[in-house]
């Protein structure tokens, strides 16, 4: 099998490190009503090993060919503890194993972790962003044992990639260049970009672990508050997100709020790619938090999600991209989701193979992606993070913020309570005792 090569998101979010002074993690959480043997566990882990997740990124032969993933063994082994989680240890638990150091460049691949709780058992998977995107993980866990190419390409297969890059290049940029050239938006976006210091000249400054609230809604409920103000399940999630950023970081302020919308440019869940996936801002109205009409919201995620196109990651062509300085291409890359003020991130209904992980159905799944050690405010605009899954009936929506603006977990979780009471959702906690008790509309 060919490997794959690293395309310009992958190389932006494995240096995040060094750019922006954290790292983006993914992780998946499952409840389960009985105990999960060790056995199944390791079971999986074993055949997480042997499939996409597996695999770390090596220098090309040739300069100018891009970087290939290839297979490699996890050196994370499988992490079970015997001491029960209680309400009042899941929350660090999870951000424990969030916060478990996976570095780019390391044998540490992910992790595949569980802990006894409320009479079943708690299992996370983390997984760093740069090897793989939210959907990615859920393929990866999938498909099994479908393995990334086992050796790197050699020298002649490289040369063929560089060949390809610079034709593509050339093609490419001599579309885009005319159309540059003409429109005074994109220059000036380009300007600015090559304008921008390449180091910070600051006093450094201390990163920002987000707090975390996760809360269960029926799926049903959902649709009709949706459906009840001309919206649709992600137009009221998105709204969501905006509220909480108008409420906690601009405190009622006219200031608009730009949303992050995650679009895929996965094929299937058989893409190979690490990730695959473009950050659109979406503007929204500042001011107090709105809780009635949702048409405007919907319209403007569609008409977003419709000029956007296969959109880069880049500023430029991305295959001139890579064959450009790292310095260089470090300023001409997109903002992306860290430049926003919250992102959005709904993954629709959760695969059977990932609802029914280690061979039995999860009372409940969660995803929520991670700064670690935390955001840096002065190098990020990035205030809070939301994800939604469908597992069954339910819908599971993750908020993440940074607890300068929204205080520690329990604070969240209050704020995260009220926000679903507005629209008439009955919260159900993911753990412990209910912070506030929303009530039926």
């Amino acid at each position: 099998m060919a490997a794959e090569r690293l395309n310009s998101t992958d190389e932006m979010l494995y240096r995040a490190a060094d750019v922006l002074g954290s790292t983006r993690i993914v992780q998946v959480l499952w409840q389960f009503r009985e105990r999960v043997p060790v056995r199944d566990l390791q079971t999986e882990w074993n055949r997480l090993n042997q499939g996409r997740l597996s695999r770390r990124a090596v220098a090309a032969a040739l300069p100018g060919a891009r970087r290939s993933w290839i297979g490699a063994h996890n050196d994370e082994a499988l992490d079970v503890t015997e001491v029960p989680l209680t309400d009042h240890t899941v929350t660090d638990w999870m951000d424990t194993q969030v916060s478990a150091p996976l570095p780019a460049g390391s044998g540490s691949l992910w992790r595949l972790a569980a802990a006894p709780y409320g009479g079943g058992s708690l299992v996370s998977l983390t997984v760093p962003h740069f090897r793989c995107d939210g959907l990615g993980i859920f393929g990866a866990i999938g498909s099994g044992q479908d393995p990334a190419g086992q050796t790197a390409p050699s020298a002649a297969l490289d040369a063929v990639d560089v060949a390809g890059q610079i034709a593509e290049a050339a093609l490419a940029t001599a579309r885009w260049l005319p159309r540059t050239l003409a429109g005074p938006l994109e220059r000036a976006r380009i300007g600015a970009a090559l304008k921008t210091p390449t180091a910070a000249t600051t006093t450094p400054v201390t990163p920002r672990f987000f707090s975390s609230a996760i809360a269960e809604v029926d799926a049903a409920q959902w649709q009709d508050r949706a459906q009840a103000r001309g919206g649709t399940d992600n137009s009221l999630f998105v709204e969501i997100a905006a509220n909480l950023v108008r409420t906690a970081v601009r405190g009622g302020t006219g200031i608009p709020v730009d949303v992050g919308i995650p679009m895929t440019l996965r094929q299937s869940e058989h893409d190979a790619r690490a990730n695959a996936l473009v950050v659109l801002p979406l503007t929204l109205p500042g001011g107090p938090a709105l809780h009635a009409d949702l048409r405007p919201t919907r319209q403007a995620t569609k008409e977003l999600l419709r000029s956007a196109g296969e959109h880069s990651g880049t500023l430029v062509p991305e295959a001139l991209w890579h064959l450009l300085p790292s310095g260089l291409a470090h300023r001409l890359k997109n903002p992306g989701a860290q430049q926003t003020d919250v992102v959005a991130s709904n993954f629709g209904q959760v695969p059977r193979p990932v609802a029914e992980f280690t061979g039995r159905p999860a009372a409940s799944v969660a995803l929520r992606t991670m700064n670690v050690p935390g955001v840096l405010p002065d190098k990020a605009r990035l205030r809070a993070s939301l994800c939604l899954v469908r597992n069954g009936d339910h819908m599971t929506v993750t908020v993440t913020g940074m607890p300068d603006h929204f205080g520690d977990s329990a604070s969240l979780r209050r704020l995260v309570d009220e926000e679903l009471a507005a629209w008439g959702l009955t919260a159900h906690r993911w753990w412990g005792a209910a912070t506030h008790r929303a009530k039926e509309a």
